[in-house]
């Protein structure tokens, strides 16, 4: 019993970090996603390849967890593949991966953390948060 009162008071202070965490929701111009981000996160400058595709994200970085969004146009039409969504962990990190494919655009939400943050409230919070609006693709 006692070991049940510890293991909610962990996910009640848990959720409480995510809570007390400042959030800012955003968006692209055209309405195409729409995601909450944890403050502060970056913009990095959009990356252009040979080939035309663009790609940009939003980055929340601390020494422990990297929380970031990339948006990944292609210059040329592209099909719906199956995507690699799950999890990747070796003795020092996990990366939580999930994807999203409409068109020639490709969404990308990955959360990289030590093992001992699987399960963090922020993390669920950031991947959970994303709103995808297909028709307007």
């Amino acid at each position: 019993m006692r070991s049940l009162v510890f293991v909610l008071l962990g996910l009640i202070s848990g959720a409480d970090a995510a809570r007390a965490q400042a959030w800012l929701t955003v968006a692209d111009a055209e309405g195409r996603f729409q995601l909450e981000m944890p403050v502060p996160f970056d913009l990095p400058p959009a990356e252009v390849a040979p080939d035309g595709t663009v790609t940009f994200a939003y980055v929340h970085e601390t020494p422990q967890l990297v929380l970031r969004f990339e948006v990944v146009d292609r210059n040329g039409a592209t099909q719906t593949m199956p995507t690699a969504d799950g999890w990747t962990w070796d003795s020092e990190r996990i990366v939580q991966m999930s994807s999203h494919v409409v068109g020639r655009r490709t969404y990308r939400m990955v959360a990289i953390f030590p093992p001992e943050l699987a399960g963090d409230a922020l993390i669920l919070h950031f991947m959970q948060s994303v709103r995808y609006h297909d028709d307007l693709n």
